[in-house]
């Protein structure tokens, strides 16, 4: 006897902890990226392009990123991401763009995948064109092999921060407006 009502109450307990949690799942939320579609003026090739992206949540539901893919293994996360965007609020994520992998005119994009309307994605598109300097006689190889460390950005890389613009006619399009 003691034993079945040591059961029943040892079921009883752990149905109470058990149906008392938290579950409450995250829908699909509206993502408004600031600016998207950017063309952003030439650049020397050998720089470092830097870019700041704002996402905006307008939904109702917050914000999970579940990950942030760059198209080129030439574009670097460099901020740090928050595991939440509540409705509302704002991230800024900030990539560098390493210009020696690309040449001539490069556009790229950046996927973002969490619980985006419609599709789960949203992506960031850029272009730039990449020049090479009027004393650089070089080939791809000899600048490959002479540029320093990967990672190592105070090797006589500058870093930019440049500008960019939208072309009139398409910037209700690109803005999502």
């Amino acid at each position: 006897m003691k034993q079945k009502l040591y059961i029943v109450l040892l079921t009883l307990c752990s149905l109470i902890l058990l149906g008392t949690g938290c579950r409450k799942l995250v829908g699909p939320t509206k993502v408004r990226i600031v600016d998207n579609g950017r063309h952003y003026v030439p650049i020397l090739q050998g720089d470092i392009l830097r870019m700041y992206w704002s996402l905006h949540n307008e939904g109702p539901e917050p914000l999970v990123i579940d990950e942030v893919q760059p198209a080129c293994s030439a574009i670097r996360l460099m901020s740090e991401l928050p595991d939440v965007v509540i409705p509302g609020d704002s991230i800024v994520m900030i990539f560098d763009f390493d210009t020696d992998k690309n040449t001539n005119l490069a556009t790229h994009y950046i996927r973002v995948f969490g619980n985006i309307k419609p599709s789960g994605v949203a992506e960031m598109l850029f272009d730039v064109n990449i020049v090479r300097g009027t004393l650089d006689l070089s080939d791809y190889e000899e600048r490959w092999f002479n540029r320093g460390q990967p990672d190592d950005l105070e090797n006589g890389r500058k870093v930019r921060v440049s500008s960019y613009y939208i072309i009139p006619a398409n910037a209700d399009n690109l803005l999502g407006l």
